[in-house]
């Protein structure tokens, strides 16, 4: 079900469902929305309460000219579970959205239950300027039609897309201020402080996804995350950097059995 909630001054749109006791939020990448969980949001609610977030600048929450940093990232999502009374909720995160949600599960553990993390770029070394699929999937700014958002799209994993999925994302990237917010996303994350050595502060048990195949953050990068004290961290073949679109079965058992487990 499509929902909007004001916090502050930004309407913010997320999809509800299912009734379980225990409930689990879905915060997508770079550039994606609550479509990104197309294939993940209805198995998981058929055990647990799913609620996933359009971040400010994405899917069809508002987009305002601000500085989209990490740090603004988390407190708006803080502000969000809160604002829902879901706390403590167990909190996944793609991508940047895994970044957002660790800094989440450190800044404010009293909101999160449980953190699962999939392929996060938030201990990558300052020596990574990003990746050649990074490159060729920003062509989306550039995109003027559903065809080059495709293309852009498949850049993520070398692996082709559906057209309704491109033709969503696309019309997405089309509304005002959505680029704009791509472009300081990506260097709000840059710019970021580090994880790497804040890893081992974190309180609440971790499972951490990572896509054997994935050409955008690498596997070598999951290093820092393997020695979390409180982590356990899954390696899936056949998989890249969409692990939850690679193999849905798969991650929602996981996610699914983990959220359920506290």
């Amino acid at each position: 079900m499509d929902k909007f909630v004001k916090i502050g001054k930004i309407r913010a749109h997320y999809v509800e469902a299912g009734r379980g006791k225990k409930t689990i939020l879905l915060i997508h990448g770079l550039g994606g929305s609550t479509d990104s969980w197309e294939n993940n949001i209805g198995p998981l609610s058929r055990r647990l309460r799913v609620v996933a977030l359009d971040l400010p600048g994405f899917g069809l929450s508002d987009k305002p000219r601000i500085n989209y940093s990490i740090k603004f990232y988390y407190g708006f999502v803080a502000r969000f579970v809160e604002s829902l009374k879901i706390a403590p909720v167990a909190v996944c995160g793609s991508s940047l959205g895994g970044h957002v949600a660790a800094e989440l599960a450190l800044h404010r553990p009293d909101l999160v239950s449980r953190l699962v993390l999939v392929c996060p770029p938030g201990a990558l070394p300052r020596s990574f300027k990003g990746s050649p699929a990074l490159w060729r999937y920003s062509k989306v700014l550039k995109a003027t039609s559903v065809k080059e958002t495709k293309e852009a799209l498949a850049a993520v994993d070398n692996k082709p897309v559906d057209d309704a999925y491109a033709r969503s994302a696309f019309e997405k990237m089309s509304m005002p201020g959505a680029r704009d917010a791509f472009l300081s996303a990506l260097a709000g994350s840059a710019k970021a402080p580090r994880l790497n050595s804040r890893l081992d502060r974190l309180q609440v048990p971790a499972l951490v996804l990572w896509g054997k195949d994935d050409i955008m953050i690498p596997v070598q990068y999951a290093q820092p995350f393997i020695q979390m004290k409180k982590s356990r961290v899954v390696l899936l073949e056949k998989c890249g950097h969409r692990v939850h679109r690679d193999r849905p079965e798969l991650f929602n058992s996981l996610v699914s059995g983990f959220a359920l487990e506290a």
